[in-house]
């Protein structure tokens, strides 16, 4: 028996054997296959294509850079494994997967693949369930056929054997080599900036476009960490740090807060070719909430397109600016210690504080970042239940509004304190396509629209309207209570199209990534409002507090602002110096965005004043002091 099984594998798995002349021959040829295969996948249109040529005929090295990473790990993978055809087929398997990895994100977020989100493979994985059947199926296909393609090369292919001295310092000296052009090359911020790029500098994927996936990536992945800033003096920063300095009014009649971040929340059903005349209009409530006079409303400008809810959760929440952290990887990372964040300091004059969120408790690492804040509770998925309280795949407005109203109605049942509430929704987050299986019209438009951007816009206007539904019955609710309660209620960001920005070409949008500085801006607008119940209107002076605010035409206003400039609203002066500091800041500079800001006097510029751009980095610095320097009890 034996024998004979001998006999068939012999038979039917007769492996090749592949000499080191042939191997060296089929890794370099591979590797620069790859090369172009990648080129081919990871540049989206034949303008950029063109573009990527001539700079590679005009400065060869860019094709090096691109080339060496693949060639690299093929030869790494050769000396450790001893078997040509799995060192080719792994590593370049794993660079294309990676490259349609990009090209996924870019589509749906405009935004291209960075090393960090190599780091959040579980909040990947956790969006993914998201994911229409057909994706599923065809993502599910593609990592077969790799492993297929993988489990072939062993049994088919075989290698003559190495001595191992050999192959272990065949592999030092490629460490050695590599990580000496990674200094010299990659690490180069320089040498980075040398190459020309089509289109907007400050957009990460004419970057990749311009540079080639490979390259960007692989500097990218050495700029992981948050640079100290220039003529940084911790002991400045410590020297302006103290507790709350509030007067015995200011903490008179505080009422409870509820502020909350509305997932993918935009007004992109404003817009003249949509038609709500024979529909819900999704949102009808928002407008009437912001038309009346009580009420504060504008937009915000967030770090991110169509995802990184974190980082405008960290903007509002601590008064920092993500954008000028100057790093890939979302702020939240960066959150390892005890953060002097709005929930802390609030609790510091009296407040009890509470974080609702029906996702996952480890998405974005809230679970640990949330108490760093000075959050006492924080209510996750598993409070809820997905069976019965599930809508388009996640928990639905509706359960997430139950449990903001029954928390706050629990809590004045227990507790004297005032409640700062700080809750994010997660029922409309993307992707669109068959999101609620909603296919019925639920709009005209005078614009072609093919069925598949349809279905996106039916679907997604579907849980806007479930969104304004629940913020009319939220805002009712609340106006019946004695206690005083504001609402501060904004969007973490646009949302992200698997079409990426096609609609707003489509649809006329005054928003283009590439355009004026008031357009590039847009691209990072959601809204905003804040109001106050009868009884908050009688016991706070927000209304008196408002014509303080000098804010610019349109209530503009840059995420990091938010937090800070509801304190202002709400008299309380004095509770942090970082807050008071900008909301000084704010009055001059309503945004401040990384080459786009807005001035006070309503004027969009591209550059800041010496005097302006002192500011910004001294705002840069009091960042870095509080996330890695100062010492919080």
């Amino acid at each position: 028996m034996q024998q004979l099984f001998k006999a068939v594998k012999k038979l039917f798995f007769k492996r090749v054997a592949i000499t080191p002349i042939v191997s060296v021959i089929l890794m370099f040829v591979c590797s620069v296959i790859v090369a172009n295969i990648i080129f081919d996948l990871s540049i989206a249109t034949e303008q950029e294509q063109l573009f990527f040529s001539k700079s590679i005929g005009i400065y060869p090295s860019l094709f090096w850079l691109n080339y060496l990473p693949i060639l690299f790990f093929i030869v790494l993978f050769y000396f450790l494994t001893n078997h040509t055809i799995f060192s080719i087929c792994f590593p370049s398997g794993i660079f294309i997967i990676l490259t349609i990895a990009n090209g996924i994100k870019i589509k749906m977020r405009q935004d291209p693949l960075l090393p960090s989100d190599i780091t959040l493979i579980r909040e990947v994985a956790g969006i993914l369930q998201g994911f229409d059947k057909e994706s599923l199926e065809r993502i599910l296909f593609q990592i077969s056929l790799f492993m297929v393609i993988l489990l072939a090369s062993l049994l088919f292919f075989k290698n003559q054997k190495m001595k191992w001295s050999l192959r272990i310092w065949s592999v030092v000296i490629v460490f050695l080599l590599g990580g000496i052009a990674n200094q010299k090359w990659y690490a180069s911020q320089s040498i980075y900036d040398q190459y020309p790029v089509t289109g907007n500098i400050y957009f990460q994927v004419n970057q990749y476009h311009s540079k080639g996936f490979v390259y960007s990536f692989f500097h990218n992945l050495n700029t992981m960490q948050v640079k100290k800033p220039q003529q940084y003096n911790a002991a400045e920063y410590k020297k302006r740090e103290q507790p709350p300095m509030l007067t015995s009014e200011q903490k008179e009649n505080l009422p409870n807060i509820i502020m909350i971040m509305g997932e993918a929340y935009s007004d992109l059903s404003i817009n003249e070719h949509i038609d709500f005349s024979h529909y819900i209009d999704p949102m009808k409530n928002y407008k009437e909430i912001i038309s009346q006079e009580d009420t504060i409303a504008g937009h915000i400008v967030v770090p991110n397109y169509g995802g990184g809810t974190s980082d405008t959760e960290y903007d509002v929440l601590t008064a920092c600016p993500t954008r000028y952290l100057d790093n890939a990887l979302p702020s939240y990372n960066f959150v390892r210690k005890n953060f002097d964040a709005l929930p802390r300091r609030l609790a510091q004059i009296g407040y009890d504080t509470l974080a609702i969120h029906p996702g996952y408790l480890w998405f974005y690492n809230r679970y640990n970042v949330y108490p760093h804040f000075g959050f006492d509770t924080f209510i996750n998925l598993e409070s809820f239940d997905i069976k019965t309280q599930s809508k388009g795949g996640y928990i639905s407005e509706k359960a997430t509004t139950d449990a903001i109203l029954q928390t706050l109605k629990q809590h004045i049942k227990e507790s004297d304190k005032p409640l700062f509430s700080f809750t994010v929704t997660i029922q409309n987050h993307g992707p669109y396509q068959n999101k609620y299986n909603e296919t019925e019209k639920n709009f005209d438009t005078d614009v072609f629209l093919t069925e598949e951007e349809q279905n996106m816009l039916y679907n997604y206007f579907n849980g806007l309207k479930d969104v304004d539904k629940e913020i009319a019955r939220l805002l009712a609710e609340l106006e019946k209570m004695d206690e005083p309660v504001v609402v501060v209620y904004f969007g973490d960001h646009l949302p992200g199209f698997t079409n990426g920005m096609d609609f707003f070409d489509i649809l006329d949008y005054d928003i283009d990534i590439e355009g004026t500085t008031q357009q590039r801006l847009r691209v990072y607008e959601t809204p905003y409002f804040i109001w106050q119940n009868e009884s908050a209107k009688n016991s706070t002076k927000i209304l008196e507090n408002k014509e303080k605010l000098l804010l610019p035409e349109g209530n503009l206003i840059s995420a990091h602002y938010l937090g800070a400039m509801t304190m202002e609203l709400l008299g309380l002066e004095g509770l942090s110096p970082l807050y008071d500091y900008v909301n000084e800041m704010r009055k001059e500079l309503p945004i401040i965005a990384n080459g786009a800001f807005l001035q006070g006097n309503g004027t969009f510029i591209d550059e800041v004043t010496q005097q302006q751009q002192q500011k910004i980095e001294y705002l840069i610095g009091w960042q870095y002091y509080k996330l890695f320097d100062e010492n919080v009890e």
